[in-house]
């Protein structure tokens, strides 16, 4: 198997956390750090007209907060996992119990949205633990992707104690010395180029090469805000340069749960 596995968290636009609250806000651009979902749901027409385009299978981890003010149809054919209920920082709310109430509103949020019950897990930030993993299955959870892992030439899916695969986005050093994960989002903001991305997804035999974006950095900077039109258009170049390149290198576009499946049925 080798995969390109094409993830992307629909959350609030430019998220960030917000002292004494759980629920994570937008950042200030002037108006204060309200929640804002604009960006998020342009930037998921623009990413789902590309897919479209050059037919690319992907994976959306949406926040659940974020699907309810959103045109949920654009997710269509496309696999939907979950992230969080308000882009709340799971590790930081004590008790199992809690963690579940959160877990399963957010569950139920993308059924109701889709159709369709949620298989795969993203954390919010990236951050996320055993208590949190362990409550995954409970809610018809497989697959968790919340973890980075060193690159490698074998990047096969591994299968938890719990039964919930773990199919983690890789992270190396380029040939600077400089760390690089495989999120896009150094790109979006002018720091690394499409090659970057290509020179590290090279690097991979076999396995599930997961690539990670967000919707709102289509067209918003962290650093600089909206964007213009030049340079929405610019940004979606490249990130078809990226996707293109990948599967150029002979890798086929999966979702998450195809590349489960597929690492199961090895495992027999």
């Amino acid at each position: 198997m080798r995969a390109l596995c094409v993830t992307v968290d629909l959350d609030r636009d430019v998220n960030i956390m917000v002292p004494g609250s759980v629920a994570a806000g937008s950042i200030d651009r002037g108006n204060g750090t309200d929640p804002r979902f604009s960006s998020s749901e342009k930037g998921l027409l623009l990413l789902v007209d590309l897919f479209d385009e050059i037919a690319v299978k992907a994976t959306f981890f949406a926040e659940a907060a974020t699907l309810r003010r959103i045109d949920a149809g654009m997710l269509s054919g496309y696999e939907v996992g979950v992230h969080g209920a308000d882009h709340e920082d799971i590790t930081a709310i004590e008790g199992a119990d809690n963690k579940r109430a959160i877990l399963e509103r957010a569950v139920d949020t993308v059924k109701d949205a889709v159709g369709k019950a949620p298989e795969c897990f993203r954390a919010p930030y990236m951050k996320t633990d055993e208590e949190t993993l362990d409550i995954l299955p409970e809610l018809g959870i497989r697959i968790d992707s919340s973890r980075y892992v060193g690159m490698s030439r074998s990047l096969m899916p591994e299968r938890l104690s719990n039964g919930v695969w773990e199919i983690p986005v890789p992270e190396s050093r380029d040939a600077g010395g400089k760390k690089i994960s495989a999120f896009l989002w150094p790109m979006h903001e002018s720091k690394r180029r499409p090659e970057d991305y290509l020179e590290m997804a090279s690097a991979m035999d076999e396995g599930a090469f997961v690539l990670a974006t967000h919707t709102w950095h289509i067209v918003e900077s962290r650093e600089r805000g909206l964007m213009s039109p030049g340079e929405i258009e610019s940004n979606i170049f490249n990130v078809r340069k990226v996707l293109e390149g990948i599967m150029d290198m002979g890798m086929t576009a999966l979702t998450l749960t195809d590349v489960r499946k597929a690492a199961e049925t090895q495992s027999r």
